[in-house]
């Protein structure tokens, strides 16, 4: 064989080397990502979750109940005062039994509410005689539990009584939900004339509420 011959021989095999070595790579490459997805989880798709969490709005009153029992305006004085704000002596010129229990509220919801309150009566409904009194008076167990309209305590009544009466007056433009500022105490102040009415002397205290805006 010429020394051409040999030439072109070699070359053509060395043609068909470089297109095997070029296949097997290819081929070697697709295993070893084939393997690779199997292996590693790299390959990927998406699945979707669908739900809905109502919004419920809801209070409650965990002390709902306040009573002083029966007593009598102390002779010589023109009126008694029973305040369960007032502490341990919250029941000067009677003889009622004194009780620091106030109505305490939570709320007990997921959504914010705007808490209104009324009374089944006004003083001189409740108690008659001479200059009665029935005020109520809201401050926060939690801090910001109450806050106003637009989220500040500016304009509130938190700390001062006032009047209680059978129409609804808003008492928390947004009584919050969140656990750690979800709780606000309702306290009572009675100033009973020594003329008074006589007998059982009950009210009821509503609290009305929807959610805040």
């Amino acid at each position: 064989m010429d020394k051409m011959k040999t030439d072109n021989l070699l070359l053509g095999v060395a043609i068909v080397a470089v297109i095997v070595s070029i296949v097997g790579i290819g081929i070697t490459y697709n295993f070893i990502t084939s393997l690779r997805n199997k292996l590693t989880g790299y390959a990927t798709d998406t699945g979707t979750i669908n739900l809905t969490v109502e919004s419920t709005a809801s209070i409650n009153f965990t002390t709902n109940i306040i009573d002083w029992g029966s007593g009598r305006v102390d002779p010589g004085s023109p009126n008694a005062t029973l305040n369960t704000a007032g502490g341990a002596n919250n029941v000067t010129n009677g003889n009622w039994t004194g009780t620091t229990d106030g109505f305490v509220i939570e709320n007990i919801g997921n959504v914010n509410v705007t808490l209104n309150f009324s009374a089944g009566n006004d003083a001189d409904s409740l108690l008659g005689g001479t200059n009665p009194a029935y005020e109520y008076n809201v401050t926060n167990i939690e801090a910001n539990s109450c806050l106003n309209s637009t989220g500040g305590t500016d304009g509130l009544n938190l700390g001062n009584f006032i009047p209680a009466n059978t129409t609804s007056t808003q008492a928390c433009g947004i009584f919050q939900f969140d656990d750690s500022a979800d709780t606000i105490r309702v306290d009572i102040k009675l100033v009973i004339p020594s003329d008074s009415k006589t007998g059982v002397i009950t009210d009821t205290f509503t609290a009305t509420f929807f959610q805040a805006s």
